[in-house]
């Protein structure tokens, strides 16, 4: 479990170098926010956030069959639900506009005659 660990940490170290390395260096990308460039250790910080981000998914998914076949099936199942969204929004925007037009707008409360 231990070897694990330590493997992931030395993974995700030279991960984030290589990849800082190279999205600053060869592609030279910088990050601006709000008119402001950041600098150079905050884009690599930023760059080291996204890649912990990716080697956490990736061992998680790497680690158990379970996990695989888990992120296989929710892939499929946003992709199928995507797909249908893609297909019926006409028929889903006439039901919502329909929905809208046929509902009671004077809604009153009534009281329980006991």
């Amino acid at each position: 479990m231990l070897k694990n660990l330590i493997l992931a940490i030395l993974i995700a170290i030279v991960l984030t170098m290589c990849v800082g390395s190279i999205a600053t260096q060869w592609l030279d990308l910088r990050i601006q926010i709000d008119q402001h460039w950041m600098e150079f250790f905050m884009t690599i910080l930023l760059i080291t956030v996204v890649v912990a981000i990716l080697v956490i998914v990736g061992f998680t998914v790497a680690i158990s069959m379970f996990g695989a076949l888990l992120f296989a099936l929710c892939a499929g199942l946003i992709g199928l639900f995507i797909a249908g969204i893609g297909v019926f929004w006409p028929i889903i925007l006439c039901v919502i506009i329909i929905y809208y037009l046929v509902k009671d707008k004077n809604v009153k409360h009534r009281q329980n005659n006991y």
